[in-house]
Order: structure tokens, then sequence, then C-alpha cells
């Protein structure tokens, strides 16, 4: 399961709004079970306030009901207890990499990134009052982010002839950095580290009587021990 907190200035509009939408797509998608989304904010200020009431209101109008919510502050524990720290801008983002005292694992992240809309930020609707667009912006980065976690790949090693042929194709179609080793150990740390959290494989596999059927099936019961791969094809 893939933990996701996001992470605004006071956790009354922006991150309460992404924790609900992002779950309700992810259960839209029959996804539910793949994901926690949590959220939190930099600040205490808010600490124990509801979700603000015209952020409320358009959740309310997808049918999505936020009663119980109440703001926290992020903890030190959180940055172990969640595989992605999600910010709505720079100023949450930079605020976050200080209380954790850096981000070595690469887990803070910005949500419109994933929009392709690199470096744009959501601005806070609590100064704009513009939360048509807040929410607008917050549903797109999060089914464009639900989009990336669930990202299935094909990878078709059906004309593969030896290990290294497999592992050509391991590394052009997934990401596996350089310093990677071209092994099973290697492939268990690939599909289990955060760039693949959520993503699902699909094989197609050598015939049988393949001289490399043997070595690609441990690959693939390397995949479904990761829990990632979505099935065989021959």
């Amino acid at each position: 399961m893939t933990k996701i907190l996001f992470i605004c200035w006071g956790n009354i509009c922006r991150s309460p709004a992404a924790e609900f939408v992002f779950s309700d797509l992810a259960r839209q998608r029959g996804e539910s079970g793949r994901f926690f989304a949590a959220s939190a904010g930099v600040s205490d200020e808010e600490e124990g306030n509801g979700v603000y009431p015209p952020m409320r209101r358009l959740l309310a109008e997808r049918g999505i009901d936020c009663a119980g919510k109440t703001a926290r502050k992020i903890r030190r524990e959180d940055y172990d207890a969640f595989d992605l720290l999600v910010c709505m801008d720079e100023v949450t983002i930079g605020r976050t990499r200080r209380f954790f005292g850096g981000d070595p694992a690469g887990k803070v992240k910005n949500l419109l990134d994933y929009a392709g809309r690199t470096g744009e930020e959501i601005d806070d609707p609590w100064y704009t009052r513009d939360f048509d667009t807040a929410m607008r912006e917050i549903t797109e980065g999060c089914g464009a982010m639900l989009d990336a976690l669930s990202d299935e790949v094909t990878l078709d090693l059906s004309s593969c002839r030896d290990r290294a042929e497999i592992y050509a194709v391991l590394r052009r179609e997934m990401a596996w950095q350089d310093w990677y080793g071209s092994n099973l150990d290697a492939l268990w740390d690939v599909l289990t580290g955060l760039e693949h959290r959520g993503s699902r494989f699909r094989l197609i596999l050598p015939p049988p009587d393949a001289e490399i059927a043997p070595y690609a099936n441990l690959v693939r019961e390397t995949f479904r021990e990761a829990g990632t791969l979505v099935e065989e094809e021959k």
C-alpha cells in the first residue's frame, strides 16, 4: 500500500481537499486498497479545526463527506510513516523539508508536477478566496498523480535469449538506475523502491521451451512477490 500525506499551510483547505479527492478517485477506480491518504499542515495555527466551510461545500457537491477531519501539524514520525509527502506550493515544500531536516529519500513532491505543470503552485484559497480554482487544480493534480502511481507497464520479454537481454528490457522500461546490478536482488530493490510504488507490470514471457524460460520464470516470481504483477502473457 502506498501511503500519501498531503501538506498545505494550515490543513483546513487545500491538503484536506486533496486527501479526500484523491481517496475518492481511487475508490472510483477500484483501487482504494492500494492507497492510504491523509493530510497535515506546516503550521499549528488551525490545529483541531475542521475543513474550512467553502472547501467543505465543494467536497459535498462531489458527494464527499469530510466530517470528522480536523487539522493537525506534520509530525516527526510522518517522514518514515508515509511514502510521499505531497505539497501545494514552494512555501510548504520548503517548510516541510526544513521540518524534517532535509529529504534524503526524495519523498517531498509538488502536487501539480504530476500534471506536467512543473513548479506551478496551488494558491491558498484562504487568501485568494478562489476555492473553485483551487479545487479544480487539486482534482487535476490528484488525478494525474493517481495515473502515475497506478501506471501499468508492459514488459515484452518474449524475444529475449539470455539474461543480458532481459535486463536490457527492464533497464529501458523501468526506473533502473545505473548503479543497480543486473540480478534478481536488484530487480526486487527497483520494484519495491519509491519510483515504482503502486506501479503494475504486465509480462510477456518467452516461449516455455526457450532456453531462457526458467530464468524468465524467476523474474516473473520476483514481480509477483513484490505485488506488482498484473498477469503473464505467453
